[in-house]
């Protein structure tokens, strides 16, 4: 078995590989192209080959060209998993990549980024990428209500909802300046929601099991089901529920010395998409008045009464997501009465 390790950048990649006993095979450094990486293929020869590498915005090229190859077995690991390498002192490209050949050969790398294809590795892309456009459209309504401040104008929170907004600003009494200010904005908000519709509409043309069996849990709707099912694709990879709740960065940090153990913040490492869509989701829920969302509104009033509603709103959230977890495992929709003991 020979042992790979790459430090991926946009332009090349520094490629260290040793065999089992730790003896150099190669060390080069390759273009950042396909057919560079066959070509480091015959270099390194018949034998069984591992491959490691951080997960970046390279992932899914490199991840399909190195999988299509006989022989060749990835590892991809988070960033956030390798963190000493990043600050260790005399940290180069070539350290990057023979430290993490040395990882692989001795069985120390941390847990796979767990890769996925086909209608999940749209999904993901679809969703990350609405994501952006929405944090544009956002940041230049917010640049708008900035200018508007200067004059003296506040917005409601809902006013960019409201259909009619551009003509209620342009009967706003304000400065010849500023309205054209906003007249150039204009096009670009409308650009961007439009394209948002769009991809809106995509995700939700994708629709298999899962995300319907997703939609039978009360709040829980066409983009909230796609995104959870683009984050967890094979719910039976997770050990459990603790698993699947810091997986979808709902988890508090932990800080523990002796015999003090202290919560923190929620911990960030997990899928953002996943915490964002989850916490409008337990909104909702909070007003919500079926029998089938009253279990969980029961557990939210609890902890409400307990520790305050943003603790309860944060704890409710990690509730949807295991609920989520445990109809996708069991393949069964959601059931409000295996809640009842629990929420009572």
């Amino acid at each position: 078995m020979l042992y790979v390790g790459m430090d991926i950048s946009s332009k090349s990649f520094v490629v260290h590989a040793v065999d089992e006993r730790k003896r150099v095979v190669l060390k080069t450094e390759i273009a950042a192209s396909r057919e560079s990486l066959r070509w480091l293929i015959g270099q390194l020869g018949p034998q069984p080959k591992l491959f490691v590498f951080e997960a970046g915005n390279q992932l899914k090229w490199v991840a399909d060209t190195l999988g299509k190859q006989d022989g060749v077995s990835l590892h991809v690991v988070h960033p956030n998993e390798v963190k000493w390498i990043s600050t260790s002192s005399g940290k180069t490209d070539k350290v990057d990549a023979k430290k993490l050949a040395e990882l692989a050969r001795g069985d120390l790398l941390p847990r796979k980024v767990h890769l996925v294809e086909g209608e999940v590795r749209q999904l993901r892309e679809l969703i990350s990428a609405r994501t952006q456009l929405m944090r544009k459209r956002v940041s230049m309504m917010n640049t708008l209500r900035g200018y508007l401040k200067q004059e003296g104008v506040r917005l409601g929170e809902k006013f960019f909802a409201r259909a009619d907004w551009k003509e209620r600003l342009e009967k706003t009494r304000l400065s010849q300046t500023l309205k054209l200010i906003l007249r150039a904005f204009h096009p670009s908000i409308e650009a961007l929601t439009a394209s948002e519709h769009e991809l809106d509409q995509r995700i939700s043309d994708i629709k298999n099991a899962k995300t319907e069996l997703l939609e039978t849990i009360p709040s829980i709707g066409v983009l909230s089901s796609r995104t959870i099912v683009a984050a967890l694709d094979d719910a039976k990879r997770f050990e459990n529920r603790k698993a699947v709740a810091k997986y979808g960065a709902l988890t508090p940090t932990i800080y523990q010395s002796g015999d003090t153990v202290q919560l923190g913040r929620i911990n960030r490492d997990g899928r953002h998409e996943v915490r964002r869509v989850l916490l409008q989701c337990a909104h909702l829920l909070t007003r919500m008045k079926s029998p089938a969302a009253r279990p969980l509104r029961l557990f939210y009033e609890r902890i409400a009464r307990r520790q305050g509603k943003k603790k309860a709103l944060v704890a409710l959230a990690r509730k949807l997501l295991t609920v989520a977890y445990g109809v996708l495992k069991s393949e069964s929709p959601y059931d409000p009465m295996k809640l009842l003991p629990q929420a009572a």
